[in-house]
């Protein structure tokens, strides 16, 4: 009964996450910033979408975001007991009735913890994984993308990725440079969703994967 409930919770935060990009232009969504002004200042400069911030639980280290697409957690990655927080996030905002232990679920940064720490962004966007594709990434990409770009420069937000969104669309990496059929229907998604040519999206992935993996 657990999976099946954090399952549907699951298409419920990945519809709200399409349709935040919708809304902000057909851009990807914010995934972390440097400090809350940023992304308060934002969405400020979009009055329409009345987005408005309060924290969670008196929290200094959690905000919770509501607008038109539904509450999003943005938790500082130093914070240890994220899991925990989020899991009393679903409860308190999107209905769920058991905890997240035994779901199959992970609690995901959608912007790598460690990168976002090394980086100093202090608050990421929390979001539900599914375990396997959230370690599967955690092993083929994410490991190898914060070594190649270890010395990046850093922006004052960082937006959701072309493979961070198949994560949290619950879809496995690009290995080896391929593009798999799932792989295919998500660049057609994407392109509809920003409005670009989905060989631009195909190309994307297979860009992000040779970045992640230079020597291959």
């Amino acid at each position: 009964m657990a999976s099946i409930a954090f399952a549907d919770i699951a298409l419920r935060l990945q519809a709200a996450l399409i349709g935040e990009s919708v809304r902000m232009g057909q851009i990807p969504p914010i995934v972390a910033v440097l400090d809350f002004g940023v992304l308060r200042n934002f969405w400020a400069a979009h009055p329409n979408d009345a987005v408005s911030f309060g924290s969670f639980e008196n929290r200094r280290d959690a905000v919770v975001q509501t607008g038109p697409c539904g509450p999003v957690l943005w938790m500082d990655p130093v914070s240890s007991d994220y899991r925990a927080v989020f899991g009393r996030f679903l409860k308190a905002h999107w209905g769920a009735t058991t905890d997240l232990t035994h779901s199959g679920y992970d609690v995901d940064h959608l912007y790598n913890r460690a990168r976002a720490k090394q980086y100093g962004y202090h608050l990421v966007r929390m979001f539900l994984v599914v375990g396997d594709i959230n370690r599967d990434h955690g092993r083929s990409y994410e490991k190898q993308i914060g070594s190649a770009e270890r010395n990046r420069f850093v922006k004052i937000m960082k937006l959701l990725d072309g493979m961070s969104e198949l994560k949290a669309l619950g879809l496995p990496p690009v290995k080896d440079g391929l593009l798999t059929a799932p792989h295919y229907i998500a660049a057609q998604q994407a392109a509809t969703a920003y409005g670009i040519p989905v060989a631009s999206t195909e190309q994307t992935l297979r860009e992000m994967y040779r970045r992640a993996h230079p020597d291959d």
